[in-house]
């Protein structure tokens, strides 16, 4: 019985969710959300870990040049 009830509760709820008009509600009013906030929240740290890798890789391109420069005197 319980099996029967699950299993009807997931078809209805499968059928609801290829409807149009809930997708878009899902959509707009749960995923665009989070997926707004959490961009918002990790672009700092985002933008922050590209700068330190460039400074990084500069840093090392600098002392490679070095190494060369003062290996030939």
């Amino acid at each position: 019985m319980i099996d029967k009830l699950a299993t009807d509760f997931i078809n209805k709820f499968i059928i609801e969710m290829n409807k149009i008009e809930n997708r878009n509600r899902i959509q707009n009013e749960i995923i665009n959300p989070l997926i707004c906030n959490f961009s918002n929240k990790i672009f700092p740290y985002v933008t922050l870990l590209i700068i330190m890798y460039i400074l990084n890789l500069i840093l090392i391109i600098t002392i490679l040049i070095l190494i060369i420069i003062y290996n030939k005197k």
